[in-house]
């Protein structure tokens, strides 16, 4: 595991409290992927709205997210939508 190699995996429930969660876990992976300060922000918040589709649309009492840097992005992943910054290089 490195700031460029990592997979974070959560299961939070379907709820739109949930995405509070996903906001805090989207902080650390940006964080711990060295994102430009200046950007975290933007993918925090396009993260917890993706998260609060994603519950909207879902009829499952639980939904996986998953952080995961590869590839020179990180990447978030619930449901069937991802959001994405690119990696420092």
């Amino acid at each position: 595991m490195s700031p460029a190699s990592f997979t974070f995996k959560l299961t939070v429930p379907n709820d739109p409290e949930g995405a509070t969660v996903v906001a805090i876990v989207a902080t650390h992976a940006v964080a711990y992927a060295n994102i430009d300060e200046a950007a975290r922000a933007g993918f925090v918040e396009r993260a917890k709205a993706a998260a609060l589709d994603a519950f909207k649309h879902s009829t499952a009492a639980h939904c996986l997210i998953v952080f995961a840097a590869a590839d020179g992005q990180l990447t978030m992943t619930i449901g069937g939508q991802s959001v994405s910054h690119p990696l420092p290089s």
